[in-house]
């Protein structure tokens, strides 16, 4: 249901969030889909002769068709339509054969939008289901985000990726005041808002599901935080994270979970998950950050080992459970360093030296190492004969 792994929003929690992330929740979030009718003002930019024409009326005195002909040189035939347009959409009227601009029209020119008027106009609006709080712009591109009615949800019971998102649910109406109070907002754009609306009202509503991500973590001085992770983005959404965290339903659920994991001593997910790679590890253990580790020996990682360098200091997602795969061989743990800043630069064909070193710190940190910056990472990879990593590294100067 959404187009990146989780292994990548957790790349994210710790990079992007600067926090540790403790459990991952693929949920459905209810969302309730209201069908608006309004009388709505929207704004498009102006063709260039109906702004000249309505400038011409408001600032020059211009207030004849022929006047405006003759002072910008046009046909009169062409003046003459673009009046009878500017007249259906409410921007000029005529009276004893002179023309002025109407508030629409003045409120046009001020803004240098072209406003127009639709009365009973129908959209869609969404409202997160447990406090009537509106989604944001990005929520409404329908080629990027999926919203799943009951027949949706209907149509791939059963399927994978249906048994994985816990649907939740909802005991609150939608509250009808919250129209209103979106119709107020001063953030129009970031609501997906037109310029202006009157008297909205619902003509019903659905409710419809939002797959989502939602990351339980550990923040500076171990403040809990809830970051949601959606279509629309691999990076942690912060209204919609924000929201998540308001919400007791959602906050409850997360730390029920997480209390009954903390409570746990042997868990089985992970016994299982180290028996099918054929590993042997020590009992998970949660340290101070709240982060579960599993500890393996170093022939664990590698060319001849069951897991990529990569995997080293990474995470894997088992259930909801986020495990630390480690190894205590602090020169393994330098092979992971080398390994991952190689794969970093060859995807990263304008790398610089800053964006090389912030990328080496992090990683470095990631893996419990001392700071290392790109020259001594450079001598490191050619001791290694990485010869290739550490002309990289030297070019980048």
């Amino acid at each position: 249901m959404l187009p990146y792994p989780q292994e990548r929003v957790l790349e994210d929690v710790l990079d992007g969030q600067e926090a540790v992330p403790t459990r991952i929740f693929p949920i459905l979030l209810p969302i309730w889909q209201v069908e608006v009718e309004a009388t709505v003002t929207e704004g498009q930019p102006y063709e260039l002769i109906d702004r000249y024409l309505e400038l011409g009326i408001s600032e020059a005195g211009l207030d004849t068709p022929a006047d405006l002909a003759a002072f910008l040189a046009l046909d009169p035939a062409l003046v003459d339509r673009a009046l009878r347009f500017l007249r259906a959409i409410g921007h000029v009227v005529e009276s004893g054969g002179r023309l002025a601009l109407t508030p629409l029209g003045q409120w046009s020119i001020r803004d240098r939008r072209r406003y127009t008027v639709s009365r009973q106009d129908r959209r869609k609006m969404y409202f997160d289901a447990f406090g009537s709080r509106p989604l944001t712009r990005g929520y409404y591109d329908a080629r990027v985000v999926t919203m799943l009615s009951a027949a949706d949800l209907a149509a791939v019971a059963g399927s994978w990726d249906r048994g994985r998102f816990l649907m939740l649910h909802t005991t609150h109406g939608f509250r009808r005041e919250a129209l209103t109070e979106l119709a107020h907002s001063r953030e129009r754009d970031h609501y997906n808002l037109p310029a202006r609306i009157d008297e909205p009202r619902s003509l019903g509503e659905e409710e419809v599901y939002l797959p989502m991500y939602l990351v339980r973590a550990l923040g500076p001085g171990q403040h809990v935080r809830y970051l949601a992770y959606t279509q629309t983005g691999a990076v942690a959404d912060p209204d919609l994270s924000s929201l998540c965290e308001q919400t007791p339903e959602i906050v409850v659920l997360a730390e029920t979970e997480d209390r009954f994991a903390s409570a746990g001593a042997d868990h089985p997910e992970v016994g299982e998950w180290l028996r099918r790679k054929n590993l042997e590890a020590a009992p998970p253990t949660r340290l101070d950050s709240g982060l579960w580790r599993v500890t393996l020996p170093a022939a664990a990682f590698g060319a001849s080992g069951q897991l990529s360098l990569a995997k080293l200091g990474s995470f894997v997602v088992i259930g909801t459970d986020i495990v630390q795969l480690w190894s205590q061989n602090e020169q393994a743990r330098h092979q992971a360093l080398l390994r991952r800043v190689d794969s970093y630069l060859g995807s990263q064909s304008r790398a610089n030296a800053a964006d090389a070193d912030r990328m080496i710190a992090k990683i470095a940190r990631q893996l419990e190492l001392p700071p290392i910056d790109a020259r001594a990472l450079r001598t490191m990879a050619a001791a290694d004969k990485r010869h290739a990593l550490a002309a990289q590294l030297g070019r980048l100067g």
